[in-house]
C-alpha cells in the first residue's frame, strides 16, 4: 500500500508513547488520522499537538478489551472521515516483577483482555470494514521483542505478545487466501521509552535515553515503510534478528 496521502488510518493507544509515534508518522504522510486511548486528558492533548501542527485527526476514546467499545470507534471513525484504510492495534499494558505462578489471576486477565484481546477486538471491528470498501488497506498489530524472546518476570506480556504474532501470521494467511488487497505487519519492537508499566497518571518519561533504548517518536517511520512495502515482520532495533534467530536455533536444536 504505497500511496498514504489523503487515507485514513487508526491508532489505538494514541495518547503516548509507540502509538503517538505511528500516529504522527502517518500525520506526516498525509493520513488523516483517528486517534484511540483510554487515556481522556493525555488523548487530548495529543490530538491538540496534531492538529496545531496542521494534521487532520480526530481522536475517540476507547477500552480496547471491550469489542462494543472497539465497534464504536470504527463507526466514531467511519463518521468522522469516511473511510478506513490503515488500523494499528497498538494499544498494549504490562505487569512486571512477578513469576508466571505468582502475579495475581487478575491481572493475567486484564493483560490478555488488552494486549490479545485489544488486537482480537480491533481485527473484528475493522477488517470487515476493510473488506467492503474494496480498496487497498492495512493492519499494523504491535507485538514485542518479547514475541520472539521470552522475557523472565514478563510471562503476562511475553505469552500475549507471542498470541499477537501468530494471530497475525495467521491472518495474513487468511486474507491472502481470499485474495484481500489488504496488507498485516506485526511490530515488533526492542527497548522504547515510554509510559508503559507506569501508573495512569504518571508524566511522560524524558530526560536522556537509556543505553539500547529508543525514542517512540523513532518508530513510527518503521511502521510507514512496512505499510508502503507490504512487509509482514517488523524489527526496529539493530540485533533484533540475531535474537530471534538464537531463539529459534534454539527450539530446532532441540
Amino acid at each position: 500500500m504505497e500511496a498514504l496521502e489523503g487515507r485514513v488510518g487508526v491508532v489505538t493507544g494514541a495518547a503516548s508513547g509507540i502509538g503517538f509515534g505511528i500516529a504522527t508518522a502517518l500525520a506526516g504522510a498525509g493520513m488523516k488520522v483517528m486517534l484511540a486511548d483510554i487515556e481522556a486528558e493525555a488523548l487530548g492533548a495529543r490530538t491538540e499537538a496534531l492538529v496545531g501542527a496542521g494534521h487532520d485527526v480526530a481522536s475517540h476514546v476507547v477500552d480496547v478489551g471491550r469489542q462494543d467499545a472497539v465497534d464504536g470507534l470504527a463507526e466514531a471513525t467511519l463518521e468522522r472521515f469516511g473511510h478506513v484504510h490503515v488500523v494499528c492495534n497498538n494499544a498494549g499494558i504490562i505487569r512486571r516483577d512477578h513469576t508466571a505462578w505468582e502475579l495475581p489471576a487478575e491481572d493475567w486477565y486484564e493483560v490478555v483482555r488488552v494486549n490479545l484481546f485489544g488486537v482480537v477486538h480491533g481485527i473484528r471491528s475493522f477488517v470487515p470494514v476493510l473488506l467492503a470498501s474494496g480498496e487497498p488497506g492495512h493492519i499494523v498489530n504491535t507485538a514485542s521483542l518479547a514475541a520472539v524472546v521470552a522475557v523472565p518476570g514478563l510471562a503476562s506480556y511475553t505469552a500475549t505478545k507471542h498470541a499477537v504474532l501468530g494471530l497475525s501470521e495467521a491472518l495474513a494467511a487468511e486474507l491472502a487466501a481470499a485474495g484481500a488487497p489488504i496488507g498485516v505487519s506485526v511490530l515488533m519492537p526492542g527497548l522504547v521509552r515510554t509510559r508503559l508499566g507506569l501508573p495512569r497518571d504518571a508524566p511522560d518519561p524524558d530526560g536522556p535515553l537509556a543505553p539500547g533504548q529508543m525514542d517512540p517518536l523513532e518508530v513510527g517511520p518503521h511502521v510507514v515503510s512496512a505499510i508502503r512495502e507490504g512487509r509482514l515482520h517488523v524489527f526496529t532495533h539493530p540485533g533484533s534478528t540475531e535474537a530471534a534467530a538464537a531463539r529459534f536455533a534454539r527450539i530446532t536444536g532441540a
